[in-house]
């Protein structure tokens, strides 16, 4: 009689390196968990980026990025296509935590102040002359591995965009946070931002995260503020784009200065902005945000607040060129009283 020992799913099975799951099943994203099982159920076999892309319906960009975390963290390594366990001593050597240090070409030559060296939050953090390269997929292992705020600075990222972050990005926030400064929790309210606002481009954080750190944006109080104003400045902008009947579309940084000046500070009604949108295409062609600022400021400068007053101004310049013309024995023989062009904007912004 014949036997046959029936284990089910379990009549096939792959091993798994215990250091996947000891060290890396909570700091490694999903796609890389997925492309290392992946290559373990087909080791033996020739494989390409494609095969793992279509298998998992994963962009190949995002393949190639989750193999290369596997080899810089030591799991495995590569060489010529040829993919093998790392060596043994690379997999269970436990190195303690590097501090995040610079070249010694990054270091500055001038003795740094005890307030330029601190980290704290709410003060103004060590800043070194020239921005580091960011640290390398080993250290930021690490420290999510041997610090939890950082371990839920890039797990909270993800959950913010909606999708597992790239190595690249995770690397990104390290550095802005160990680097620029700024506190975990403070990240956390500007990614926030930036996804409101649909823009997840990290170097449009990084870039956004080096302004709040010259602001010295370092507490959340600071932040809420800050939000708040970046908040009023868009809704100004996008006011700005029904006026002026723009197409709607994403507001520039300038775009959301301006708007925020002219609507919050300088309190001007719709009907002001839209006739200085008018003299700026009159003068100009096209609209300018600067141009059309400079005609508002010297309207503000002037005491104009509504329709009303901008006609009386208006009438009182018109009739005051007239005068110094008619002195002179000119006579016009048309009427320029409503050509902005004439007036000393011109003059400032004539490289337009």
């Amino acid at each position: 009689m014949d036997y046959r020992f029936d284990l089910g799913a379990w009549n096939s099975v792959f091993a798994v390196p215990s250091i996947v799951v000891d060290k890396h099943i909570k700091l490694a994203g999903a796609a890389q968990l997925k492309v290392i099982l992946w290559m373990l159920r087909h080791s033996g076999e020739n494989f390409e980026i494609s095969d793992i892309s279509k298998a998992l319906s994963m962009h190949e960009a995002d393949v190639r990025d989750s193999m290369q975390y596997w080899v810089q963290t030591g799991v495995v390594a590569m060489n010529e296509g040829r993919i093998t366990p790392a060596p043994l001593e690379d997999n269970i050597q436990e190195e303690a935590p590097k501090e995040f240090v610079l070249s010694e070409d990054d270091t500055p030559s001038e003795e740094i102040s005890a307030d330029e060296e601190s980290t704290v939050s709410g003060q103004k953090p060590r800043r070194l002359l020239s921005r580091p390269e960011k640290p390398d997929l080993k250290y930021l292992t690490e420290r999510m591995n041997n610090d939890p705020a950082i371990a839920c600075l890039m797990q909270s990222a993800d959950e913010i965009f909606g999708r597992i972050t790239s190595n690249n990005d995770k690397q990104t926030l390290l550095l802005i946070h160990e680097y620029d400064g700024l506190p975990v929790e403070v990240i956390l309210m500007l990614l926030q931002y930036a996804y409101g606002i649909g823009k997840t481009n990290m170097r449009y954080i990084e870039k956004m995260a080096i302004s709040w750190v010259e602001e010295e944006i370092f507490t959340l109080e600071a932040a809420e503020n800050k939000i708040k104003r970046l908040t009023s400045g868009c809704t100004a902008a996008k006011r700005v784009q029904i006026i002026i009947g723009a197409e709607p579309h994403s507001p520039t940084e300038n775009e959301i200065m301006f708007a925020s000046r002219w609507i919050d500070q300088w309190r001007f009604s719709d009907e002001i902005i839209r006739a200085a949108y008018e003299a700026c295409v009159d003068a100009k062609g096209k609209y300018l945000p600067k141009y059309t600022n400079s005609i508002l400021e010297r309207w503000y400068q002037s005491g104009v607040r509504d329709a009303e007053q901008l006609r009386k101004m208006k009438q009182s310049e018109s009739s005051t060129r007239k005068q110094k013309k008619a002195e002179k024995g000119y006579q016009p023989t048309y009427d320029i009283s409503e050509y902005e062009s004439t007036s000393i904007i011109d003059e400032e912004w004539n490289d337009e």
